[in-house]
């Protein structure tokens, strides 16, 4: 999965109701601070709604489906147990937990998150305050790989 999928995932799920482009697009840029082409959000939307993650007609708001909103539900929750990790072990401020957890997310497998989340006696409140979302399955896009 590509950064800027899950940020339209998050942007969608946080604000639990559908979205227009233009909204996606300045929540983009408020979040990464950069201009991102409405182009590259058309594709990602587009790749999104072909593995039934989003349902979206053009000129219409974007809706997460019950796919993508369990999706989003899991890839912010690893996040949020990244940064717990991030801040526990490595002694990083919250913002910096926060902000490298975001960066980082994406390269680890529910296998290790999950292993992170059993750790911590599965927390229910990240460093930043946020509620930790509760996942009882795994919707990763691969299979996990197996840790050694």
């Amino acid at each position: 999965m590509q950064e800027i999928d899950y940020l339209i995932l998050k942007i969608l799920c946080r604000n639990n109701k559908p979205a227009r482009l233009k909204k996606i697009h300045e929540e983009i840029k408020n979040q990464k601070g950069l201009e991102t082409p409405f182009s590259t959000i058309n594709s990602s939307i587009e790749r999104l709604e072909k593995l039934d993650y989003v349902e979206w007609t053009r000129y219409y708001p974007i809706k997460l489906t019950e796919k993508g909103l369990n999706l989003a539900k899991e890839l912010i929750r690893h996040a949020q147990l990244l940064e717990l990790f991030l801040y526990n072990e490595l002694k990083l401020s919250r913002d910096d937990a926060h902000y490298e957890s975001e960066k980082l997310n994406l390269l680890l497998s529910c296998e290790t998150i999950n292993k992170i989340c059993e750790k911590y006696s599965h927390p229910t409140i990240c460093p930043c305050g946020e509620e930790i979302l509760n996942s009882k399955h795994c919707y990763c896009l691969d299979e996990p790989k197996k840790i050694r």
